[in-house]
Order: structure tokens, then C-alpha cells, then sequence
């Protein structure tokens, strides 16, 4: 069944994808789109068709929101997602996998509830694993449409995240246009009704037509019984278990040398194009760009980067006047080096040095610190940008020097390495760890210039949205206290008419005792 949507015409779909190469021609992105993304764009009509319909046919809206998809993918690293660069044992603790297909063929994401644990987790970690099952069904399906599959059996409160399924549904919502066939929620406990509503006031209105409250009795209607677990009253004995996705071949796209789209496929011998390859899903320098000591074609993967960074996922701070972190830079690479620095948040951070000069195998220690009279966001949106490019040849290593090099290199160039690093306060956990580790020990890397995320000037909802679910888990705990209360009171109620009726009732033989003895005792004194 999916959302009721009106069907495009091939006209609109190709004036869609005009639109979208002249803009990419016109004004490229800071870092150019994947190549898969352009591919989907240029060769098929099934990802345009999809905005085309969750936007009413409206093509200005479908090109805004489009490309602002295309953005979110390449900084989310959506088309490298796999089970290398994911945290393994979210991976592995089936609370979010995929399964069988409901009655209409389309493929189940299926979210186990009861295994999810609110606050035991890195959000941001889980949603990436959210986002690698959605891609590795698209991947798989062609990009057809899916089910979620919320089993609700077992949850309880403790189970019941909001932020958790806030983020689910914001994901669809901005970034997945109608990839919705059924949104099934099974078997959910009563107690729940409260987040129940809370839950549907962030779905937009056409996900609430694809809504269904389902339990063991009408699952069927939705998902045959032979593709039903066991546990949902079917016939299917599957128990999760990770199987790694079986990839296809990488592919080879030609790009222009200024990040332009190119309309039709051109020779490899143009001069003005660079040829870009790809292996095992990570992008590689441009080869005329590439420094000298590595040309060739060169992975970015932590064996062959320029740059190592210790830690090089989260900075850890802690809560207090004047926090301090320490990271490390070490040049891996055969060639010197210079870095910089920049932070979502220059007001809240003192960074020294902020940028410099590595020779080969050379460290330094950087020194953030969290200025005084400032706190962390309440969600994890500062971060750091470390990026690094080869050293300018003949040039002083000084900071200056270097400070100077940055300001005449375009920061989208090619051979310029990013690292981005997200900022939390340390926990009892993480305070327990060595500082400078990872626990997932993953680097994320990306060619180009820095994204739109890290311009200070910047407007983002996330404090917003992050404020308004605070208080509407606040609402939650109220209606489930009041719940609880109401449940005592009507077990007091129903104690004390128990207790009357059985009163009256020990009274009325008694009473009935009476009037025969008194009956009686008439009786007699006629007779005498």
C-alpha cells in the first residue's frame, strides 16, 4: 500500500534532471556529490520519481530537497557505510536488522525494541547502522520501497527511546522521499500509549496513512505467515545473525576537473577531465593531483593516509572551568606535511597550535581547551575539522609560513585530507579509558573542501529539537506517573466496594434472624 502519491511524467522527470546537472554545472559543491548519487541522478528515473511524489510534483521543492540530500550522503559517508567502518557490536545485537519481505514484496526493516536500552548507547553509531540497512536495501532492491517493522513485544519503559525513534523518523522523513510501504507497530504494550502519541506528532501527515497498529490476530493481513518469525505467531524460525553484504563491482566515473557533472560519457584522453577511481567503496585521489611521492591511485584508509589522529573519533571533555583535551597529529605519509584546524564553535574553543608543519613520521601535540563560562551542546554538533595537504616545496615550516599556505590553497582541493572529530563530555566510562583511544578505532575521512556544517554562521534546529523532545519526554514520564496513580486508585475503589457488598450481605441473614424470633416470641405470647 505506500503513501497515495500522484505519478510523474517522463517530461517532469527529465526537467528534474535538468535542473539538477545545470546546477551542478552552474555551482558545484564545495566537495563534489558520490558518484553513485550522480549515477542515480543521470542513468535512472526511480530515486527522482521518489522526491518527485513526497513533494506533491512540485519540481523546485523536489530540486532543493534533492540536492540537499545529495549534501547529507556526502558528509554522512552514506555510499561507504559497511561492516569495516561500523561499531561491531551494534552491528551484531539484532535490534535492527533486515528480513523477509510483507505481503506486497517489499523488504522488512525490522527494529526489535526490547534489546534497545536508552542511554547504553552512541546515538550517533546506531544511527549510522540504521543507515547502512537502509542502503543495503536499496542496494539490494533497486531502490524499492520497504516496511518498517517495529516488534514492540517485551518493551517497556526502559526500552522506550525517544531520541532514538525521533532520529529514525527524521531520517525518512528528510532524506528517504516516500521509501515507505508500511510503518507496522506490533504488539504495543499499553503502558506506551502516551510515547505512542508523541511518536505520531513527528510523523508527517502522509506516514500516517501507512500507520498500522498491528498484534498476532491481523499480522497476517500485512506479512504472510510463512515470512512471520516465530515470535510474531508465524512460521519462520530465523534467529539474527550478521551476514556481510555481498558487494558488486566497483564501477569508474569520469569527472570534469572542475567537480562538474559531465552530460554524456567523454574520453578518458580529454585533457580537461580528471579520471577519479574507486575501490572497495572509498574515494581516492584525483591522479593529477595526487602529491608526487603517491601517485598512482591511492585509497584513503588508515594505512595510506597522510595524517594520523590520536583519538580519532570523539574528544573527550570534562565537565568544569577551563576543560582541556589533547590530541595527536602524526605524518604517515612519505611527504612534509601542513595542517589546520577549525571547529563548528570558535567561541567555545581555544585551540593551540591551530595549524603547522609535519615532516615524515614527525608528532605533535595539539592542545583544545573548552573556555570558561561555556558548555557543550546537549547533542554532539561541535565538532573539530583537522584537515592536512602535502607541504608547500621551498617554503619556511613555520607557522606563519603555513598559516600563509592555507590561505592561498582553494580548501577544496583534491589532494587536501579532512578528519572530522565530534566533542562530548567524558562519561564514567570513557573517563575510565585512556585518553587518545577510540574503542572503534575508525578514522573518517573525506577528500575536499570543508562542508557547510562548519561555518560558524551556520543555523540549526538541533538545540530546538533536541529541547522540545526533552519536554516531551518530561510529558511521557507525567501521563505514565499519572497512569500508575489512576491504577491505585481504581484497585482502592474496587477493594472497598468488595468490602461493603460482602458487609451487607453477612448483615441481611441476620436481620431476616430477627424478625423470625420476634415472630416467633408473638406467637407464643398469643397462645398463653
Amino acid at each position: 500500500m505506500s503513501v497515495k502519491a500522484p505519478t510523474p511524467t517522463k517530461s517532469q522527470i527529465d526537467e528534474l534532471r535538468n535542473l539538477f546537472n545545470e546546477k551542478y554545472e552552474q555551482s558545484p559543491p564545495a566537495v563534489p556529490f558520490h558518484y553513485r548519487d550522480l549515477e542515480r541522478i543521470r542513468d535512472g528515473d526511480k530515486w527522482l520519481t521518489r522526491f518527485l511524489e513526497m513533494y506533491d510534483l512540485n519540481t523546485q521543492t523536489s530540486i532543493e530537497k534533492l540536492w540537499e540530500t545529495c549534501i547529507w550522503r556526502q558528509q554522512f559517508g552514506t555510499n561507504e557505510l559497511n561492516e569495516n567502518n561500523l561499531v561491531k557490536e551494534y552491528l551484531h545485537d539484532g535490534v535492527v536488522f533486515a528480513h523477509n519481505k510483507d505481503v506486497d514484496g517489499k523488504a522488512l526493516l525490522i527494529f526489535r525494541t526490547k534489546l534497545h536500552v536508552k542511554g547504553t548507547k552512541n546515538m550517533d553509531e546506531v544511527i549510522r547502522v540504521v543507515v547502512y540497512w537502509i542502503e543495503r536495501i536499496h542496494r539490494e532492491t533497486d531502490l524499492d520501497q520497504m516496511t518498517i517493522f517495529f516488534d514492540m513485544a517485551g518493551t517497556g519503559v526502559t526500552n522506550m527511546d525517544m531520541e532514538f525513534v525521533k532520529r529514525i523518523i527524521e531520517t525518512f522523513k528528510l532524506y528517504y522521499p516516500n521509501a515507505l510501504n508500511y510503518i507496522l507497530i506490533f504488539e504495543m504494550a499499553w503502558v506506551l500509549n502516551a510515547a505512542f502519541k508523541i511518536i505520531k506528532g513527528f510523523l508527517p501527515a502522509k506516514a500516517l496513512e501507512i500507520l498500522k497498529m498491528i498484534s498476532k490476530k491481523d499480522i497476517n493481513q500485512y506479512i504472510d505467515k510463512a515470512n512471520c518469525l516465530a515470535s510474531w505467531g508465524g512460521n519462520d524460525l530465523y534467529e539474527f545473525k550478521f551476514v556481510p553484504e555481498q558487494l558488486k563491482r566497483p564501477t569508474t566515473l569520469t569527472v570534469k576537473s572542475n567537480g562538474a557533472l559531465p552530460s554524456e560519457p567523454t574520453s578518458p584522453d580529454s585533457p580537461n577531465e580528471k579520471k577519479v577511481h574507486f575501490a572497495n567503496n572509498n574515494r581516492m585521489y584525483a591522479g593529477s593531483e595526487m602529491p608526487e611521492c603517491e601517485r598512482g591511485y591511492q585509497t584513503l584508509d588508515p594505512m595510506s593516509t597522510m595524517l594520523r589522529i590520536s583519538p580519532n573519533d570523539n574528544i573527550y571533555f570534562n565537565r568544569g572551568e577551563n576543560s582541556e583535551s589533547i590530541i595527536e597529529l602524526t605524518c604517515i605519509g612519505k611527504q612534509a606535511i601542513t595542517y589546520k584546524i577549525q571547529t563548528t564553535s570558535p567561541e567555545k574553543f581555544r585551540v593551540r597550535p591551530r595549524c603547522g608543519y609535519l615532516a615524515p613520521s614527525e608528532t605533535v601535540s595539539v592542545n583544545l581547551m573548552l573556555k570558561q563560562d561555556y558548555h557543550l551542546g546537549e547533542s554532539p554538533k561541535d565538532k573539530f575539522l583537522v584537515m592536512c595537504m602535502p607541504a608547500p616545496v621551498g617554503i619556511e615550516p613555520s607557522q606563519q609560513s603555513m598559516s600563509e599556505a592555507w590561505k592561498m590553497k582553494p580548501q577544496n582541493g583534491n589532494d587536501v585530507e579532512q578528519h572530522r572529530l565530534t566533542c562530548n563530555y567524558r562519561s564514567s566510562a570513557s573517563a575510565a579509558s585512556t585518553p587518545g583511544t577510540c574503542a572503534c578505532g575508525k578514522i573518517t575521512v573525506f577528500n575536499g573542501g570543508p562542508d557547510e556544517g562548519f561555518s560558524s554562521t551556520k543555523s540549526t534546529n538541533t538545540s530546538d529539537l533536541s529541547t522540545q523532545a526533552k519536554h516531551l519526554e518530561s510529558q511521557l514520564r507525567f501521563t505514565q506517573i499519572l497512569q500508575c496513580i489512576t491504577l491505585v486508585f481504581l484497585l482502592g475503589l474496587c477493594v472497598a466496594v468488595v468490602y461493603l457488598l460482602k458487609t451487607q450481605l453477612n448483615h441481611l441473614p441476620g436481620c431476616i434472624g430477627d424478625e423470625e424470633c420476634s415472630v416467633s416470641a408473638n406467637c407464643q405470647s398469643r397462645n398463653l
